[in-house]
């Protein structure tokens, strides 16, 4: 994996920033980037048919800092800008990629500790840990020279388990041999990024970890993770963990069933805290076939790896659903 061959021409790291209307945000997550310790990197940023100032303060970027590169198409999505910045960086011979969203933010040292820990351990994937901030980026403490090495298929395990390691694509760095178009874009709106790690990971030697905040994840109204969800994401987050499920190896299959019925639960309880629950009254339904029979199943509700939290969700949502429903509009209040 070294990048000092004959062959190699083009940038170490490609970083693809997709934005669509994210105006408001993106000039501090690009200043970001271009504070990046690490220098040689080229930062695709994907305009998704923007029709705010988005186009034009990426240009304005491109135009004095010659590693950013602006690339304009009609609204596709998140999945088609990705793919879009990664054929990008694959016509460049980029050897790593990396992604950002456009209304997040990069620890100064992110690019730097993460290609460090990837050489260092020789893995094809690095990741480190995020925070979350709404107005100030936290204060950034200084990466540690430790890497953590989750060898296959503990990799996969904490892909799917480990709140450290995440499934978003945002906090890691990939080897260019794991990355293609085809793999960012799935045909998936929700859950896209889950789906494309597990394929990424799947692939992969092992992962190394780089315990440090190198990732900033911006909260607030208007971001994906905090808009209320159409009945069609229930259906694509379900259609994600079947998908895992079905494409797990016997090494990793009890951590895969268990994952898969922690998202039927966790679907449920989505909707049952909305005020318009009834809008989703088939895949409520069809959640509840799947947890019910699932209660007494030893590869899912007894499922060793099921935590005693969502087992006992899980009885509640079958056996209580009126108490147990009052309990998630209670208790649960984000994507309402």
């Amino acid at each position: 994996m070294s990048e000092t061959g004959p062959q190699f021409k083009g940038p170490a790291i490609a970083v693809v920033v997709p934005v669509h209307n994210g105006a408001a945000f993106l000039q501090q997550c690009l200043a970001s980037l271009a504070a990046q310790t690490f220098g040689d990197f080229a930062c695709f940023v994907v305009d998704d048919g923007s029709t705010d100032e988005s186009a034009e303060l990426a240009a304005a970027w491109e135009s004095r800092d010659a590693r950013f590169v602006v690339i304009h198409q009609r609204q596709s999505g998140v999945a088609a800008a990705r793919a879009a910045g990664v054929r990008a960086g694959l016509n460049l011979n980029a050897r790593w990629f990396a992604f950002c969203d456009a209304d997040d933010c990069y620890h100064k040292q992110f690019l730097d500790a993460l290609y460090r820990a990837a050489q260092t351990t020789r893995c094809q994937i690095a990741c480190c840990r995020y925070d979350c901030f709404t107005e100030d980026i936290p204060p950034e403490s200084p990466p540690p020279s430790q890497t953590t090495v989750f060898q296959p298929p503990a990799h996969l395990d904490a892909l799917l388990h480990d709140h450290r390691v995440d499934f978003g694509l945002w906090n890691k760095l990939y080897a260019h041999e794991l990355i293609t178009a085809e793999i960012m874009d799935n045909g998936l709106a929700y859950n896209e990024d889950l789906v494309a790690n597990w394929q990424i990971f799947s692939a992969a030697d092992g992962c190394a970890y780089v315990d440090f905040a190198g990732y900033h994840y911006r909260q607030h109204t208007a971001s994906a993770s905090h808009r209320a969800l159409p009945p069609e994401s229930i259906d694509q987050q379900r259609q994600a963990a079947v998908f895992i499920r079905e494409h797990a190896s016997p090494a990793i299959q009890q951590s895969a069933n268990a994952f898969y019925y922690e998202k039927l639960v966790y679907l449920a309880s989505m909707i049952l805290r909305r005020d318009d629950a009834a809008a989703y009254r088939v895949q409520i339904n069809e959640l509840g076939v799947g947890i019910r029979a699932g209660l007494q199943d030893p590869n899912l509700g007894r499922n060793p790896r099921l935590p005693l939290a969502i087992r006992a969700a899980a009885w509640a949502t079958i056996n209580c659903p009126v108490l147990w429903r009052k309990v998630c509009r209670t208790m649960l209040k984000d994507r309402r």
